[in-house]
C-alpha cells in the first residue's frame, strides 16, 4: 500500500485520484456501509445506488474495493478513473 509522507501529502508519482464505478444492480445499504468504513470519501451519486464513486485512493485500495465487489456477487460494468 502506497503510504503518505508525514504531512499528509501523497508522493507525486502515486497521487491519489477519483474512481466511478458502475455495477449492474444496487449495491447493498449492508455493503455500502461496510466500503464506507474501509474508505473515507465515498458517494453515491444516483438515487438507484448503480454508481459507486470513492476519492483519494491508492492503487492497492481500489483492488481491495474491486474484490470486496465481487466477493459480494455485484458486477462492475464500468470503472472509470476521473480528475
Amino acid at each position: 500500500m502506497v503510504r503518505c509522507r508525514p504531512d499528509g501529502v501523497f508522493p507525486e508519482r502515486m497521487a491519489p485520484t477519483r474512481y466511478e464505478l458502475t455495477l449492474r444492480g444496487p449495491i447493498s445499504h449492508t455493503l455500502l456501509d461496510v466500503i464506507r468504513t474501509r474508505f473515507d470519501h465515498v458517494s453515491t451519486p444516483g438515487a438507484d445506488g448503480t454508481v459507486l464513486v470513492v476519492e483519494n485512493v491508492d492503487q492497492a485500495s481500489v483492488r481491495a474495493l474491486l474484490t470486496l465487489l465481487w466477493d459480494t456477487g455485484h458486477d462492475v460494468l464500468a470503472f472509470e478513473e476521473t480528475p
